[in-house]
């Protein structure tokens, strides 16, 4: 299933600890390495890339689009969703209120960022690439050392730095 997601309103919702510091490369790395991927991701972004964001394109098995200068990440969205072939198939994954309508209004499913950050989280903790067999199904338990580790050179955390 299609998996269209508001970045900035992702980003700036309120996040599971689990989560924090989450920016656009990071969340299209866990999002390469979810459940998720294999039904196509498409991550839209307002303007154009920062010094530090990935550039447009491909990131793994996401799409980064960047809305461009004077156009909205939502107007994108709204217009992919409008576009869509099979919106039924499509959940798209915001707090905004018109891009939720829209979906609505085409009949594909939305998600709230917060609610779509909380199954991100239980996703990680289930081991990210092919740990969790579902995103909304919870962790067995905590992370191995193995997890831990591949999950700290995946953000290029070295624990001896601190």
């Amino acid at each position: 299933m299609p998996l269209l997601i508001d970045c900035y309103n992702v980003l700036h919702a309120e996040k599971p600890a689990s989560l924090a510091g989450l920016g656009e490369a990071s969340l299209c790395g866990l999002l390469a390495a979810s459940p998720w991927a294999k039904g196509g991701v498409t991550v839209v972004c307002d303007g154009r890339p920062k010094p530090h964001s990935p550039d447009a394109g491909a990131v793994g098995a996401v799409v980064l689009i960047f809305s461009g200068a004077g156009r909205s990440a939502d107007d994108v969205i709204i217009e992919l969703v409008e576009k869509d072939t099979s919106p039924r198939r499509l959940t798209v994954v915001s707090s905004d209120r018109a891009i939720r309508r829209a979906a609505r209004r085409r009949k594909a499913r939305d998600l709230s960022s917060e609610d779509f950050l909380s199954r991100l989280a239980r996703a990680v903790r289930g081991g990210g690439a092919g740990g969790a067999t579902s995103p909304g199904k919870p962790a067995a338990g905590p992370l191995g050392e193995e997890q831990v580790d591949r999950w700290l050179e995946w953000f290029g955390i070295d624990e001896e730095e601190g």
